[in-house]
């Protein structure tokens, strides 16, 4: 069982639902039997209560199966492959794997309602502390406008052309035109920029799950190392700025690599910008069941079914081949699955020898072998084939969600940022020196020599599953490229998804991104 902190999300979350538990017994305490803003803001030590609304939604959005694990399933590390009956889907994620997404898909409505909910929440939290009356809001303001930047740079990046909405007194209505990527960027600059200075510098557990001075950076930094394709416009130069200065704030690598993404890692001096999943206070993250082979529930002792479904491509695996040493490896899980006992997990169900079709079948038998090879990605990919992604360490006992931590930001990526950057420069050693203090950790052996594309797959190693490759792929240049189960170029268009059809449906105003 998961020791319980009281951090921010889950205290918020309580407060907000309006739970107040019978058995307090500090009795010095203000009661507010009547929670509106003019008794419960009057204390500004309470304008923190406030926030929390905005922030779970951040569970909603990368916990879900559409989410931060989900989005790598598009790109070259993760795959969602159609087992006989399941997994199908309708064929979504099929057409997810080849490009050939349409805008009624489900995760890219998904995204924009979530984003869209999110900023929303953020305009109406603004506009209640802006009316606030004996106490000084500016400080929460800065931190809800800062939240909001980063659900922007989302849609900045993954839709381009979206509305700017920054109001909350609306028409009802009120239907918005769609802005041009590069109105989003300047955007999100500028509100970044404008709330800096109210922004705290404090760090650690206080901020794990808040929007502060460096959280504000990173999404800075972020925005600058992706400038070129959000406007044509590299931003090199701004973009290592911002990186120095998270770097200047005083984190460091953890020492042990999957103490990032384990049951409890508020402690982790890496974190920048994380989710505290729990179980039980903040429920959402389903990677365990959403990735796991049907038979292993019984081996984790889950109270729910897994589901068979998300798996680590081939290509992924063989990062590894030269340095089978890098505790990396570990992200995925493969080979023969055994119990606690020593005894091979089964799975009577595998795929007999059919002469009908001779060649789907499963080469083991009944022992379960994850196969780093997957036959195929639809129809009849086998119950068995893929490596799992086992990033998030398992937790025994879970239920349909665990209680995972996940990284929206850490200091692993940024030295990635800063090594990518100094190679931009022209300086590989320099480069060279912040990917290999990534594989020190590692335990991998360091490099000599660092080129883009061998960059490209230290980005994969480190940050695999944590939703970061496709705007990594985009940047590089190789997001389109063909690839296993993907044999064509794709369009240069489909580096933005489509606007939603319900939203467009519903709202005339928007313009539906060229090519859909």
């Amino acid at each position: 069982m998961k020791k319980i902190r009281i951090t921010f999300q889950i205290l918020l979350v309580v407060v907000l639902i309006g739970g107040f538990s019978q058995s307090c017994t500090k009795l010095d305490e203000t009661v507010y039997s009547d929670l509106n803003g003019d008794k419960l803001f009057s204390d500004p030590d309470n304008l923190i209560y406030g926030l929390g609304v905005a922030y779970t939604n951040l569970y909603q959005l990368l916990g879900h199966k559409y989410g931060a694990v989900g989005m790598d399933a598009g790109t070259d590390l993760c795959v969602v492959p159609q087992r006989g009956g399941d997994w199908y889907d309708g064929g979504e994620w099929i057409r997810y794997h080849r490009h050939t997404w349409t805008p009624q898909e489900a995760y890219i409505s998904r995204w924009w309602n979530v984003l869209y909910y999110g900023i929303n929440t953020c305009n109406r939290l603004i506009f209640t502390f802006e009316t606030l009356e004996g106490v000084d809001p500016k400080p929460a303001i800065a931190e809800l406008r800062g939240l909001r930047a980063l659900y922007y740079w989302w849609l900045v990046d993954i839709y381009g052309n979206v509305p700017i909405v920054d109001k909350f007194d609306v028409p009802d209505d009120y239907k918005p035109v769609t802005n041009s990527r590069k109105e989003v960027y300047d955007f999100i600059e500028s509100e970044l920029k404008e709330v800096m200075p109210e922004l705290s510098k404090n760090t650690g557990l206080e901020y794990f799950g808040r929007v502060n001075y460096y959280v504000a950076q990173t999404i800075l930094a972020e925005l600058y190392i992706n400038a070129e394709v959000y406007t044509g416009t590299p931003q090199w130069e701004k973009a290592e700025a911002a990186v120095d200065t998270v770097m200047a704030g005083g984190y460091s690598l953890a020492g042990d690599f999957f103490s990032n993404f384990e049951e409890d890692a508020t402690a982790s001096p890496e974190y920048i910008f994380g989710l505290h999943f729990d179980r039980v206070d903040a429920p959402a993250f389903e990677i365990h069941l959403f990735t796991l082979h049907y038979n292993l529930a019984d081996k984790y002792k889950f109270e729910d079914n897994c589901w068979n479904g998300i798996s680590a491509q081939e290509t992924v695996f063989h990062l590894f081949d030269a340095d089978t040493n890098d505790v990396r490896r570990n992200e995925l899980l493969f080979g023969f699955q055994y119990f606690d006992d020593g005894t091979v997990v089964q799975d009577p169900s595998y795929e007999k020898f059919n002469p009908q079709d001779p060649t789907y079948r499963d080469p083991d038998g009944a022992p379960l072998n994850l196969t780093p090879h997957i036959n195929m990605l639809e129809p009849k990919c086998l119950r068995q084939a893929g490596a799992r992604v086992a990033k998030y360490p398992f937790i025994v006992g879970s239920d349909r969600y665990t209680s995972n931590d996940m990284p929206i930001f850490r200091l692993g990526e940024i030295y990635l940022m800063k090594a990518e950057l100094r190679l931009r420069a022209g300086d590989e050693a320099g480069a060279l020196e912040y990917v290999n203090r990534l594989r020190s950790r590692a335990g991998a052996t360091p490099l000599t020599e660092l080129t883009m594309e061998s960059l490209s797959d230290e980005y994969a190693r480190e940050l695999f599953a944590e939703g970061k490759r496709r705007t990594q792929l985009i940047r590089f240049g190789h997001y389109n490229d063909a690839r296993w189960e993907k044999p064509d170029v794709s369009p240069d268009y489909t580096t933005i998804w489509p606007i939603p059809q319900a939203q467009i449906d519903v709202n005339p105003n928007l313009v539906q991104n060229p090519g859909y």
